[in-house]
């Protein structure tokens, strides 16, 4: 991980999320998509490549709010592509810190090399797309999974600094 892993915009602040790091990103209250928390973990001692495992940070604005992972997109995207997942406590929600949060690992994935960043969303939930749309993603898509359920995807170029 490079040193400048530590990335902040004034009001969020993004800190290496490590296995002996602070639990309490996600002590969020709100049930996590089945199994997030056992892959973040599970993910994090390898380091974070475009093709490589899960790179997470908490997100902070002063307290902890919640947590942000970019990982290898999911197959059918091209290579260089990295999935963005966050996930904010319920009293952090509704501040902007998510979308700050989002366009700060967009920064650090383009400074790694990735090309263009994705967002899956519940297709049964179009709220939950409001990140992704403040952050500059468009939505391009839908993707049907193994179980039935379908997401919507939005994509965003990244540009390097």
């Amino acid at each position: 991980m490079r040193d400048e892993a530590k990335l902040c915009d004034g009001v969020v602040t993004l800190a290496p999320l490590l296995p002996t790091g602070p639990e309490e990103a996600f002590d969020l209250q709100d049930p996590l998509p089945p199994g997030l928390r056992e892959r973040w973990h599970g993910e994090l001692p390898a380091p974070w490549r475009v093709h490589g495992p899960a790179l997470a940070f908490a997100i902070r604005a002063g307290r902890p709010a919640g947590a942000v992972a970019l990982r290898p997109a999911p197959a059918g995207f091209a290579g260089g592509d990295v999935d963005l997942v966050y996930v904010l406590r319920p009293e952090a929600r509704g501040r902007g810190l998510a979308t700050r949060a989002v366009l700060l690992a967009c920064g650090y994935a383009a400074a790694e090399g990735a090309r263009r960043a994705v967002i899956l969303t519940p297709a049964d939930r179009p709220e939950a797309a409001g990140v992704a749309r403040r952050a500059g993603f468009a939505r391009r898509g839908q993707i049907s999974h193994a179980d039935g359920t379908r997401s919507d995807w939005h994509m965003r170029a990244l540009v390097r600094p």
